[in-house]
């Protein structure tokens, strides 16, 4: 069973040139060894060192060329041949049919909205998305691309044109299987066609580096279970404190400048991007509580809630959700000193391109009974609250217009008063 998680991390580094590649510790390499003969579904053709994959065709790399699991590198080039909508590709997928083990990435295409379209990398069988193929833009047809998967002491990073797109912090599980090219989880999805141009497999004696990749004194990566994902740092000092943030995106704008100055104050923080819409999935999110031994948690839920009417959700039960939510926490982490935020405001568009957003927008009702609501909750709950409504209210020259969102300077301010709350010093 496969668990979809969105876990919204930096996808990007420096755009500085490109990986470089030995060809002295080739294990397996297309052009070479071409299609076995018992490792293909499908029409499948070698020509001219070229596959034209269409329809569900795939082949598969053997498992002999994995001697070493804990420390390999693949990298494939490909292009795509036609966008097809709602179409799936899976560039390399090693895992077993019932355990979950290995590895595997995929994308898709869907003309829009361009936050659709994914990149998803999978270790253990949980799931991690990325933007994309191509960003906020359509992906080219006929344009190489090349995916890598570099896998050092048991720790994969997935790249796509040198550019990582998931640092994995959990050490993936081996298997016996091949490496399949082009065979999708779902044998029911829609499949893009593509060619490949190359497929090599490189053993432990070579180490990726790519000179697109970040080059941090705190490095970051991802820590998943089923039904959650943490965007974390690499501990260096266990002894330094630990915070986590949880919450939609506005913990994504604030999380940066958060980030930074706890660094300075020696605070490590951990990320998790998810909202509650629905339901509360209280296993997932009590057993991501207890991953770290937190001293801290802060956390938000209500602007992808709005729809939370009276008319549609009663008072009882956002009472009821946002007093599980808070459970997960504190049961998963009842040593950690808790922090709701409440929800920021909901903003009219900007006059004009020229003008600053001036007025609250026609949802904000909703955001106040949410904050009064989530409020008498916490109070409960004995959870401290941040008035992240309060901060921004009078700010209003901040809101980017698109209702939701903020400026840097807002996020600053956010950042600051939660430093502030925490009191580490």
């Amino acid at each position: 069973m496969k668990y979809s998680l969105v876990l919204l991390t930096g996808l990007l580094a420096g755009w500085f040139g490109s990986a470089a590649l030995a060809a002295d510790d080739v294990l397996w390499d297309l052009a070479v060894d071409g299609v076995p003969a018992d490792g293909q579904s499908g029409s499948v053709e070698l020509v001219d060192g070229e596959v034209s994959l269409k329809d569900g065709a795939a082949f598969a790399v053997p498992a002999e060329a994995f001697p070493d699991q804990r420390n390999f590198t693949v990298q494939i080039s490909l292009s795509l041949e036609e966008l097809v909508q709602d179409g799936v590709f899976t560039v390399m997928r090693k895992e077993s049919e019932e355990t979950d083990d290995g590895f595997s990435i995929s994308f898709n295409y869907k003309d829009n909205p361009y936050y659709a379209r994914a990149i998803t990398s999978e270790v253990n069988a949980i799931l991690m998305r990325s933007r994309g193929l191509n960003g906020h833009k359509v992906p080219e047809v006929d344009h190489p691309y090349t995916f890598t998967v570099a896998v050092r002491e048991g720790l994969a990073t997935f790249y796509v044109d040198d550019v990582p797109v998931k640092t994995c912090f959990m050490e993936l599980i081996p298997n016996k299987e091949p490496m399949w090219i082009g065979r999708n989880a779902d044998p029911k999805a829609k499949t893009l066609p593509v060619t490949i141009h190359s497929v090599k497999v490189y053993g432990p004696e070579y180490e990726y580096v790519s000179k697109r990749e970040p080059k941090s004194e705190f490095p970051r990566g991802a820590v998943a279970g089923k039904g959650w994902a943490l965007d974390v740092p690499q501990i260096d000092h266990p002894e330094w404190p630990k915070v986590l943030i949880y919450g939609d995106s506005i913990s994504v704008g604030y999380s940066r400048h958060f980030i930074e100055e706890m660094l300075k104050r020696k605070v490590y923080v951990f990320h998790c991007v998810h909202f509650v819409g629905g339901e509360v999935p209280e296993a997932a999110l009590t057993e991501m509580a207890g991953r770290y031994p937190f001293d801290a948690i802060v956390f938000n839920n209500g602007l992808h809630s709005l729809s939370w009417t009276p008319d549609r959700v009663s008072d009882e039960k956002v009472k009821d959700r946002m007093g599980r939510l808070a459970r997960c926490f504190k049961n998963g982490a009842p040593q950690a000193k808790l922090f709701y935020l409440m929800t920021t405001p909901h903003t009219a568009a900007r006059p004009s391109k020229e003008e600053p957003v001036k007025e609250l927008g026609d949802k904000n009702d909703v955001v106040i009974r949410l904050n009064t609501l989530s409020d008498e909750v916490m109070e409960e709950e004995g959870i401290e609250v941040i008035d992240a409504y309060a901060l921004f209210a009078p700010r209003l020259e901040l809101a980017s217009g698109d209702g939701y969102h903020w400026h840097g300077e807002a996020y600053q301010l956010l950042s600051d008063e939660i430093v502030k709350r925490l009191g580490f010093e």
